[in-house]
């Protein structure tokens, strides 16, 4: 500062080697020409100098009193700026100490003494003092005392020391405007009476009418309780408008209105239950409305009975925990097929594909619908990566029929034309197919799979046929099989591998099994059938039953009815195993719900999971990436350890449990 207040003086100030330079030369020129007149002109010019002098430095402490006192005034204007500034203050070093803070930010922070050279996350406990002092970062939020403020942020230098100061701005109006407005944002609610007509014509004679009333009614309290309106678009379905505040309301009671339904019971052969869509994602009404549908379709394809909410593009599922009603009627596997045999006629070739390490239901599907393009006289390919240890037997008495043609994922690749049909069966998820990456080649896709739907799924599809309350794919494909021609064929073999799926899934019959899936396995025992053959399909070697008597060994009750098997040692064909030990855990008189974890060879952990029904299994497994049913379900794991899965499968239960 003194440097350059000099320096501004030196620039002021008069060059005084001129006129000193004037002065030698006017005194020599008098010397040579008036001697006698030089030394007056010497006296005249030492006297004018002096005078100079001492005005030049009188004027230079002037100006200098005058810098000081400017300096001085300067200085004490800032501090008390500083210190009667409006805003609460606060500077702190490179490391976050305190140097100083004025009487706004001790009010601010209810201060009682003074917190100078304390660290700031003493005083602050949620900053995060490395992200605050990051250089790109000017402005951030924070909140105080239920205050939000807005944080601007300095950096000054002094004597190559570096220091923070931090203006506090109070943003609480304009946060409790945004509040407010996000609070008051529409939200559009999609509802579904799921099995609407199969309730209404199974239901007692004359009481329809009161059913419909009753669901009406409570839909209708439902809405003016969160002060939303609703609109009947058809009998079973209707759409509420609602503020975003009250859908919180609604997700805090975990929708109590799907167990309110369920209590109705004025004729009604069976629960009634809703399917509902919601969603909070979308800048505009118009999305939020179509993401609300997607989301409807979505509970739909999981089952129904739940709702199921879109939020930051990932979905929350509430409900969902009872026992899927069977469809008697066949009026949508009927359409199914018709829409089927058209894709099939107007197709090239057709690819069929189940998912990994298939079991009996994937690979009876892919039987049953390579009978299905035969019987329209098209060529069919199924692909296979490998032969599992469940599906060998069936598939070597098929391989030597020369009609069948199974392919390896990268025996056909450069074959797929914008022609071709590519039908995925009893999976919609692509991750889990045999060749995840080929699918998005064929421009045409179908689904057929009895799943509930997970988020994940394959994209745009032709056709989709997902039916949560068919006990099998297989069940599903015997359907399509007998409506896609007028006169459907089937070989014996084919019908026995179709009937051996069904049984797998249903337990022989035991498991999500009704009057639909009887039917089925009837017209598969008219058409050469054999119970003894699919039996014989269904025995065990004295190895594999050794290994299930480990299984149950190792069970565990971890809660009253709920036992967990873990088997460590990596065993080939373990899905299989696990499987069919869980079934036999609950056969056990006192246990309803078992889960058995094991390792493949390969080091990928497998669980199987079973249940009478008490607990919902398939959202349990859901919550791990896996999936199903009420009562069967199953999840895989790569890169976790057997300790690692079984710890989260543990903590899922228990949540489950306490939810209850």
């Amino acid at each position: 500062m003194k440097k350059d207040r000099l320096s501004f003086l030196r620039s002021l100030m008069p060059n005084m080697s001129y006129y000193f330079i004037l002065l030698v030369v006017l005194n020599t020129m008098l010397f040579i020409t008036r001697p006698d007149y030089a030394y007056v002109g010497i006296a005249l010019s030492l006297i004018l100098v002096v005078y100079t002098v001492y005005h030049v430095l009188a004027l230079r402490n002037k100006w200098r009193a005058f810098t000081d006192h400017l300096e001085t005034d300067i200085l004490e204007g800032s501090q008390a700026a500083l210190v009667h500034m409006p805003l609460p203050l606060l500077m702190t070093d490179v490391s976050g100490k305190i140097l100083w803070h004025n009487s706004k930010f001790k009010k601010m922070m209810d201060l009682e003494a003074s917190v100078l050279d304390q660290s700031i996350q003493q005083v602050l406990y949620n900053w995060d003092w490395n992200k605050v002092t990051q250089p790109d970062v000017q402005f951030f939020p924070q909140t105080v005392q239920d205050k939000a403020y807005s944080v601007f942020k300095t950096i000054s230098e002094h004597e190559d020391q570096k220091a923070y100061t931090f203006y506090w701005f109070d943003e609480t109006p304009l946060f409790s405007l945004q509040q407010t407005y996000d609070a008051e944002t529409p939200i559009m609610v999609y509802i579904q009476v799921d099995n609407f007509n199969e309730t209404i014509s199974g239901a007692k004679e004359g009481s329809s009418p009161f059913i419909i009333s009753e669901i009406n009614s409570l839909l209708k309290s439902w809405a003016d309780n969160h002060y939303g309106i609703l609109h009947r678009i058809d009998d079973d379905e209707f759409v509420m408008l609602i503020q975003k505040q009250y859908l919180d309301q609604m997700e805090q009671a975990k929708f109590a209105v799907l167990d309110e339904i369920r209590q109705i019971s004025v004729g009604n052969k069976n629960p009634i239950t809703l399917s509902i869509g919601i969603s909070r994602d979308g800048d505009t009404l118009p999305d939020r409305e179509l993401s609300s549908r997607q989301a409807l379709e979505l509970a739909l394809g999981r089952g129904g009975d739940q709702a199921v909410i879109r939020k930051a593009g990932n979905y929350e599922f509430f409900g969902g925990r009872s026992k899927n009603v069977e469809r008697i009627n066949r009026v949508r596997s009927r359409i199914v097929a018709q829409g089927l045999a058209t894709l099939i006629r107007e197709s090239d070739n057709v690819y069929i594909m189940g998912h990994r390490f298939p079991d009996l239901d994937s690979f009876a599907a892919t039987i049953g619908v390579f009978r299905c393009v035969q019987n329209l006289e098209r060529s069919a390919q199924i692909i296979l990566r490998e032969v599992t240890e469940p599906i060998e037997e069936i598939y070597q008495s098929l391989s030597n029929d020369i009609d069948y043609e199974f392919v390896r994922p990268n025996e056909y690749r450069n074959r797929i034309s914008q022609d071709d049909l590519l039908i995925i069966v009893d999976t919609h998820r692509p991750s889990f197919t045999e060749d995840p990456e080929i699918i998005s080649k064929f421009t045409k896709r179908v689904i057929i799979d009895h799943h509930r739907r997970g988020t994940e799924i394959v994209e745009d599809v032709s056709l989709m046929y997902l039916e949560p309350y068919a006990s099998s794919t297989a069940e599903m494909v015997t359907e399509i099989l007998q409506y896609i021609t007028e006169r459907p064929m089937i070989e014996a073999e084919e019908a026995n591998a179709l009937l051996a799926g069904i049984v797998l899934d249903t337990k022989n019959f035991v498991f999500n099994t009704g009057v639909r899936t009887f039917d089925a396995a009837s017209f598969l025992r008219r058409n050469g059938a054999d119970p003894q053959r699919v039996r014989e399909v269904f025995k065990d070697g004295l190895e594999e039953s050794i290994i299930k008597s480990t299984v149950l060994t190792n069970a565990n009750e971890i809660l009253p009815g709920i036992v967990l098997s873990v088997n460590e040692t990596p065993i080939s064909n373990i899905k299989k195993l696990i499987s069919q030990g869980a079934d036999e855990l609950i056969d056990i008189k006192g246990i309803h719900t078992s889960f058995v974890i094991g390792k493949e060879m390969d080091g990928e952990i497998f669980v199987s999971a079973r249940s009478t029904g008490q607990v919902n299994v398939h959202v349990i497994l859901e919550k791990l990436g896996g999936g199903g049913h009420l009562e069967t379900a199953g999840g895989q794991f790569k890169d976790h350890t057997i300790e690692q899965v079984q710890e989260m499968l543990v903590e899922q239960i228990n949540l489950y449990m306490e939810e209850q």
